[in-house]
């Protein structure tokens, strides 16, 4: 039996051309491989709506909540050169977590949405209507209560992820943005990734490859949502990463030959913890939420019947993430395979039509 599905693929891209015909997505990327290099794409669509340009692999999506992962990673490069621990407390590193209930929570907490953090701050849009730097965000996020006592429930919290990248930015001495792109973008040749603005020695996206996501600004309001300047200046370590599906594609392989043994960024021992269910090892989360629901370091686990999963074709050993923005990536690390689905149509809780496509990108491999 071949291992690769032309047939299937051809009915990915029927699928996607299609959905684009009818107005949703305007543009997509989407890329497919296994750890042996082998690799199919498929684009359509444009970069804006004035229909400026068709998109292609080297086109950057803001891809929002994968960025999370990334920013974990690096945490866990921390981890490996003894700069941090897992079990740590996070006020070691931040101060300003020292008061009140904030003094319990851990690293791994972070890393696995059982902080008590909120997911955002109340003054949110507020904030970003200001055009706030990252510092208030963090200055909100220390003055923000908790939603539980950490480690005892899971709640999505990507105010969270801004308490790693401040961690991570006190520890290395650089932004979050400027320590991907020094030890991951860089190392791994991603030139079409960026998160905030490029570092002196790297070249900023160009503008007419970077895809424009399908909202609307309201009338009135000073630029702040997915498609303005501020937002994708600010680098928003919870949402705010440009990539090409290209550029993921190089680092989910790279991941995968970690997993075979091969150096990397990482070692295969620190992967296997962020791609393994973390849960089941916390004494006061709820073993029906920690078995259905898991999450690794950074990484979701697929839940292959929910609406949040990654689709029912991936095993529920299969990692990943979504993005508000119409994004989804995936390992299928038993297979050594994995997906990237970019798009630029914004997805909801309920009905992600990423996930049919997802089915349909694994079904392209016949393992």
């Amino acid at each position: 039996m071949e291992l690769y599905n032309e047939e299937a693929f051809q009915r990915l891209d029927r699928v996607m051309q299609l959905a684009h015909e009818k107005g949703s997505p305007r543009g997509f990327a989407i890329t497919t491989g296994n750890r042996e290099g082998e690799q199919r794409s498929l684009t359509g669509g444009y970069h804006d709506a004035n229909k400026s340009s068709p998109i292609n692999v080297n086109s950057s999506f803001l891809i929002a909540s994968p960025t999370k992962p990334f920013v974990a990673t690096a945490i866990m490069m921390l981890v490996q050169r003894g700069l941090v621990r897992l079990s740590d407390r996070a006020c070691k590193y931040l101060p300003e977590f020292e008061t009140n209930d904030k003094r319990s929570i851990r690293i791994i907490h972070l890393l696995t949405h059982t902080s008590g953090l909120p997911d955002m701050l109340v003054n949110n849009e507020a904030l970003r209507q200001a055009h706030a730097p990252l510092s208030e965000f963090m200055t909100g996020t220390a003055q923000a209560g908790l939603l539980f006592k950490p480690g005892t429930r899971l709640s999505y919290q990507s105010t969270g992820i801004l308490a790693l990248s401040t961690i991570l930015e006190r520890t290395a001495g650089m932004s979050i943005g400027h320590f991907l792109h020094k030890y991951i973008f860089r190392e791994l040749g991603m030139g079409n990734s960026q998160l905030g603005i490029a570092p002196d020695d790297a070249p900023p996206l160009k503008e007419e490859l970077q895809v424009k996501c399908e909202v609307e600004p309201k009338p009135g309001d000073k630029p702040w949502g997915w498609n303005s300047k501020y937002w994708r200046d600010l680098g928003a370590p919870w949402g705010g990463m440009m990539a090409s599906a290209g550029d993921l594609a190089i680092f989910l392989r790279h991941l995968l030959t970690i997993s075979a043994g091969e150096p990397g960024i990482l070692h295969p021992n620190l992967l296997k913890a962020m791609t393994s269910n973390q849960l089941i090892r916390m004494p006061h989360i709820d073993p029906a939420i920690a078995h259905s629901t898991p999450w690794g370091l950074g990484w979701q686990l697929n839940w292959p019947t929910h609406p949040r999963g990654f689709g029912s074709m991936l095993p529920p050993t299969a990692y990943g993430h979504w993005g508000a923005t119409g994004t989804l990536l995936w390992v299928d690390p038993q297979s050594e395979l994995y997906g990237v689905l970019l798009t630029s149509a914004p997805i909801g809780l309920e009905n992600r039509a990423p996930i049919t496509y997802s089915n349909m990108l694994r079904a392209v491999w016949n393992k």
